[in-house]
């Protein structure tokens, strides 16, 4: 077995800036994270507020078939890229990363315009199902959101590739603040002007189109930044590891966006499309985290790659421990304060929202405490090259899932396909955990992870719950205890911050340039540095991850043998 002291670990320096990256990265992918939390919140009050029950329970089911369609279309390739691309820039083959680029885009078009297709063609079939009673206005929007896959497939493919070259800006820009707000709008105008079922579906799919440009252009500018890099192997001999690695998990890909949205069509299909607009609005609060979640490990999947290429499980480990530790400080108070105010919040959508989906939202909100707690385990086993075990994690948790809904759903509603998340959730996160810690000796725990547990639930769940019980469930009760426990909570962080590791977010406060260290200075997408010799070399300087000379290590300091 393999364990993570296996390995050469890098320097001090080289983990400082690895930590540097990954603070400047998810402060930025989770900012971005917040706006679109924000923006699909409002998206769904903005549609149960001015439509009917019935149209904004089909118009949820029909997007979310959308999402999984998009996800089929996929491939899995976001995880091909985000694996192949720091691998080959990490060993200086900039050719190679971008050659990989079309192997993966081309088949992701290609298996979009299918699946668009396909979508146009079943829609009356599928919107009898979820809407039997005005089935044209389902089937009207299903047609419309399949013209716009393959654009959705593309841009999700090509903000991949920006992200394995190291950043996170395009993704944040284009998916998770224009695509969002212009949704939004869009919804709004649409309902201004009382447009029927199929202006409603364009409105939200339209962005896309510029959206896949401007990734488009994003990605070609940061290739052209990292330079060609030589003579490019052969198609066949990039393709091959390419697509072995791919091809797993695109059906866990599959899997694991079916596990996030088959629910919503089951409860359209097996209860009403009024108890899916009321599962989708319980179920809307706990992508807050999820997408706080999502935006840390989004960072960590180049940087848990880059230590795999070179055989440094230690660093992955150091950047799994990390990790986890920064998801469960930022992911837990929002799961608790949503667990402890669930009635409080469901208020926004209405008191009925409120009563039937209050139940809902407190066990999604707790079983992600778990979720979140062991870490990103599928990202270090997809990383370490064990996508076949991914698929099989998510089709364990896509089985579960399914049959539950099947069996509790008709017995007892919303609170049915509730349990049956959960339950699938568990299956998702606990199975990876164990396997990497048999198979590579990595573990999310590190110095700061029960600290920063205990610091959440102090702060987040104990105290507001206290004083709901002393004050009543109202909006005041609920703002004060999470008032008072995020002026603890900011107290404890400052005080523990040396072993939460949150040290590395003054890189955020260093200047571009002269005021940055050169290790921590950019990543390899960002400059390039040309080949050099020990004595071309100051005292001290670190060459950056992909831009070092053959036969040297990466992030290796190089002392000064200048006579």
């Amino acid at each position: 077995m393999t364990t993570a002291t296996s390995g050469a670990p890098g320097p001090p320096g080289g983990a400082n800036a690895d930590l540097g990256k990954l603070a400047r990265g998810g402060a930025l992918n989770l900012a971005g994270a917040m706006c679109a939390g924000l923006m699909g919140f409002v998206l769904i009050v903005a549609v149960v507020r001015t439509y009917d029950e019935s149209l904004a329970g089909a118009f949820f089911a029909a997007t979310s078939l959308f999402l999984i369609l998009n996800a089929v279309s996929g491939l899995g390739s976001d995880a091909g890229l985000l694996r192949w691309l720091p691998h080959h820039l990490a060993l200086g083959e900039r050719a190679n990363a971008r050659r990989t680029v079309p192997i993966a885009l081309v088949p992701v078009v290609s298996a979009a315009c299918l699946a668009g297709l396909g979508m146009v063609v079943t829609a009356p079939w599928f919107a009898a199902l979820v809407h039997g009673d005005a089935p044209g206005e389902t089937t009207s929007m299903l047609r419309v959101l399949g013209l716009f896959l393959p654009a959705a497939a593309a841009q999700d493919a090509l903000l991949a590739a920006t992200r394995g070259h190291g950043s996170m800006r395009p993704t944040v820009l284009v998916d998770k603040i224009f695509r969002q707000v212009a949704q939004v709008g869009g919804v709004l105008v649409a309902y201004a002007v009382d447009g029927d079922a199929a202006v409603l579906a364009l409105a939200w799919s339209l962005p896309y189109v510029p959206g896949v440009l401007i990734a488009a252009v994003q990605y070609r500018a940061l290739a052209r930044r990292a330079g060609g890099g030589g003579t490019p192997a052969p198609v066949r001999d990039l393709a091959g590891p390419f697509w072995r690695f791919t091809g797993p998990r695109s059906l866990a890909q599959i899997c694991q966006t079916a596990l996030q949205r088959s629910d919503i069509v089951l409860i359209a299909a097996l209860a009403s499309p009024r108890d899916a607009a009321i599962y989708t609005a319980a179920t809307r609060f706990i992508v807050f985290g999820q997408l706080a979640a999502q935006s840390l490990q989004q960072v960590m999947q180049p940087a848990v790659s880059r230590h795999m290429a070179m055989k440094d499980v230690a660093g992955a480990q150091r950047v799994m421990a990390v990790g986890t530790t920064w998801t469960v400080a930022v992911t837990w108070p929002l799961y608790l304060t949503l667990a402890a105010g669930a009635h409080v919040f469901l208020m926004v959508f209405s008191p009925e929202y409120a009563a039937e989906g209050q139940s809902t939202t407190i066990v999604l909100a707790l079983t992600m405490l778990l979720a979140t707690a062991v870490g990103p385990a599928d990202v270090v086993l997809l990383m370490a090259g064990r996508s076949g075990l991914s698929l099989g994690n998510n089709a364990a948790a896509l089985v579960v899932n399914i049959v539950l809904n099947v069996v509790l759903i008709p017995l007892f509603g919303v609170p049915g396909a509730a349990a049956a998340r959960a339950a699938a959730l568990a299956t998702r996160n606990v199975l990876p955990l164990l396997q990497i810690r048999r198979i590579l000796g990595i573990s999310p725990t590190g110095a700061g992870l029960w600290r920063s547990i205990t610091y959440a639930v102090i702060c987040f769940g104990m105290l507001p719950v206290c004083v709901q019980a002393a004050l009543g469930t109202s909006l005041p009760a609920l703002a004060l205890g999470v008032a008072l426990g995020t002026a603890g909570y900011a107290v404890l962080l400052w005080t523990g911050r040396e072993r939460l590791s949150l040290t590395a977010f003054k890189a955020l406060l260093r200047r571009r340039g002269a005021g940055r260290s050169p290790a921590a200075a950019s990543t390899p997408a960002e400059r390039t540095v040309p080949p050099m010799d020990e004595r071309t070399l100051p005292p001290d300087r670190t060459i950056p991850d992909g831009t070092c000379p053959d036969g040297m290590r990466p992030d290796r300091t190089i002392p000064d043998r200048r006579p």
